[in-house]
């Protein structure tokens, strides 16, 4: 059996954690659940992180690198107009809604845990300048006419976590598609 690299161990448990954290939410995830879904004992996972609060923040850090990534690469070459529509259908995409759990969740404990709280300024940073790039890049391309791009993108962001919120509630009357219009009729109330 070959012996895994530091580098690769490491990755493993953040992937690990992230698959947990997915499946059981943030909240309820634990320590002894990426353990014994690794076969490992807790102390090779202190090796690498010392606690859970820094494998949960690296875990909630590249899980939304890896979607602002998914996302950069799907809109990269698109026009403005169609990258708009594209990023309105991929926010409503998550059948299971788990991915929005865990956004939505780590805001949540985020006012609790400081490493959590920068892992996810940081996000929303990131979330927020592509946002109002996309929108700059249809102003440039003239498909809109937007006075504060970074102002919108900032109610955009807010629309798309209030309406994910409400699509988490059981027999919510908003529907992904529901979502997807109105996420669409904002875009074209900010773009005049």
């Amino acid at each position: 059996m070959v012996r895994m690299s530091g580098a690769d161990r490491r990755q493993q448990i953040v992937d690990t954690a992230i698959e947990v954290i997915l499946r059981r939410g943030i909240a309820q995830a634990a320590t002894r659940d990426v353990t014994k879904a690794l076969g490992v004992g807790s102390g090779l996972l202190h090796h690498y992180f010392p606690s859970w609060a820094e494998l949960r923040a690296e875990a909630v850090r590249r899980a939304a690198q890896s979607e602002m990534a998914e996302v950069d690469t799907m809109i990269a070459d698109l026009p403005a107009s169609t990258a708009i529509r594209c990023l309105a259908d991929w926010m409503v995409e998550d059948d299971d809604m788990r991915h929005w759990r865990l956004w939505l969740n780590a805001q949540d404990e985020a006012h609790r845990d400081t490493l959590l709280a920068e892992v996810m300024v940081t996000a929303l940073r990131n979330w927020h300048r592509m946002i109002a790039n996309l929108l700059r890049r249809a102003c440039e391309e003239g498909s809109a006419h937007i006075p504060d791009a970074d102002a919108a993108a900032w109610r955009l962001i807010a629309l798309m976590d209030g309406l994910a919120s409400t699509m988490l509630v059981k027999d919510a009357p908003i529907t992904p598609q529901v979502a997807r219009d109105l996420i669409l009729s904002q875009i074209k109330l900010e773009g005049g």
